[in-house]
């Protein structure tokens, strides 16, 4: 057909029909699509997202804000008592006087006050960057470590994200592995459930297909028409001419699919609205998962787990990972209000998720975290990104998070007690400016060497820590 116009408009997520406008960089999975390009580069939203980020990484954290605000002060300060200095020793003599002058403004050098943020940020960035965690710019190393609550997305974060087949069944029979044998009935109505589900890009779709492979049914010549995916309840179109529905069981029967009683599986296909096929869908943990979970859980952290599952599914993989909150049965649209509801409850929320779905709330947590192995979006979308894919590093960033400030503090307090100590004795004449010379690098060095010390490795448990003032 003819290219495609973009003119401006339409929501993000919303199907796309001739003339409407899509960003650069969105992944297609509900069809196939020809377009025109409208802008290149800086132009368009991805190039947009790139300025944005680039913008949040050379942001100073707010910690690093009130040292900049005390600067000019210190400034003024370290003035005000070499003049003060100078009046007194001038009365003795004036070479007392320039000298002792000259030492308060040498040992009253602000370099030690003002490495005390930017050095810490800098190693702790570099550390984590070492260990797999990229952080975007140093303001979430402070809100991270005031963190209470984490929200975990399930699929492709606490478990793989390689979903496959277990059981299956249709209407009136007991569950039964695929390897079993199939009934050409069955292999049919699996056919058309494959053909549909190639066209999407959901876990649970790569499963269905997966299984279509796994036994030898082939699903690839059938003709797919009207595709169109709706995230958390499922996909419909028609194969080979027929009407084919495929998506949850509560979505099938709100289109008025009769359903059997009892486990209804993870995925039901309905053909021309009768029920043929239904598959139990299986998506192992993360190997690290409940290690990771109890270590956070030990430290008093709050953990929540946030799907789309139904609710008794969702709390039985809670409960293999050691017992969490569980929020179950949300629609992807409603993700960042859950995020935003639970920060409204008082405590700071980091978001842990790795799909398209997970972007929203990603931005609405007070820190996203998205897992490497996920989409691009939910990458550009989080503060931080865990390039291993591995749950240990969630733990990790906490810990680096903590020790981080921790550090900025001691690096500010090792500052202060310098200054405390050697303005009085450069006053006083004790310090020539050739020691205040020679001590002022040292104060420097010892913030320098104190920010080596941050690690964000798992000797250290990542208790509660104090929030930032």
């Amino acid at each position: 057909g003819a290219a495609l116009p973009c003119p401006r408009g339409g929501a993000p997520g919303a199907p796309r029909a001739r003339g409407a406008t899509v960003a650069a960089g969105t992944l297609n999975g509900a069809g196939a699509l020809r377009l025109r390009v409208g802008g290149v580069l800086a132009e368009t939203a991805l190039g947009r997202i790139i300025a944005l980020v680039e913008s949040a990484q050379s942001s100073r954290a707010p910690i690093q804000r009130l040292a900049d605000r005390v600067v000019p002060w210190f400034v003024a300060a370290t003035l005000g008592l070499a003049l003060v200095t100078f009046m007194i020793w001038v009365r003795h003599d004036l070479e007392s006087a320039l000298m002792a002058a000259t030492a308060v403004l040498i040992v009253t050098c602000p370099c030690a006050f003002g490495l005390a943020t930017p050095m810490a940020v800098a190693v702790a960035s570099g550390r984590g960057a070492a260990r797999g965690i990229l952080i975007k710019h140093g303001a979430v190393l402070e809100r991270l470590s005031a963190i209470r609550h984490l929200v975990f997305d399930k699929t492709g974060t606490l478990t793989e994200g390689r979903a496959r087949v277990v059981a299956l069944r249709a209407p009136d029979e007991d569950w039964r592995a695929p390897e079993t044998g199939l009934s050409e009935a069955q292999r049919a109505a699996l056919a058309a459930l494959g053909a549909l589900e190639q066209h999407s890009e959901h876990p649970l779709a790569r499963a269905v297909v997966a299984c279509c492979a796994a036994l030898g049914v082939a699903h690839g010549g059938l003709p797919v028409t009207g595709f169109v995916a709706l995230p958390g309840r499922g996909v419909r179109g028609r194969v080979a001419g027929r009407e084919v529905l495929a998506g949850s069981a509560e979505w099938l029967a709100g289109a008025g699919v009769a359903l059997p009683e009892g486990e209804p599986g993870e995925v039901c296909c309905a053909i021309d609205g009768e029920l043929v096929l239904a598959l139990r869908i299986e998506d192992r943990l993360r190997a690290d998962a409940v290690q990771a979970l109890a270590r956070l859980r030990a430290a008093g952290l709050r953990l929540t787990l946030l799907s789309g599952d139904r609710a008794a599914r969702a709390h039985a993989v809670a409960e293999r990972l050691g017992g969490m909150a569980t929020i179950a049965e949300v629609l992807p649209e409603d993700k960042a209000r859950v995020v935003e509801r639970l920060r409204a409850e008082g405590a700071a929320v980091a978001m842990v998720g790795d799909g398209v779905n997970d972007a929203p709330a990603l931005v609405a947590a007070d820190v996203g975290i998205a897992m490497g192995s996920g989409t691009d979006v939910s990458i550009e979308c989080a503060d931080i990104v865990l390039m291993t894919g591995e749950l240990e590093r969630v733990v990790e960033a906490v810990v680096l998070a903590r020790r981080t400030l921790r550090a900025i503090r001691q690096n500010i307090a090792i500052s202060m007690t310098y200054n405390l100590i050697m303005v009085p004795l450069a006053m006083a004449g004790i310090i020539t400016p050739l020691i205040a010379a020679v001590s002022m690098p040292l104060s420097s060095l010892a913030v320098i060497a104190n920010s080596a010390r941050i690690r964000p490795g798992l000797d250290e448990q990542p208790g509660p820590g104090r929030a930032p003032r």
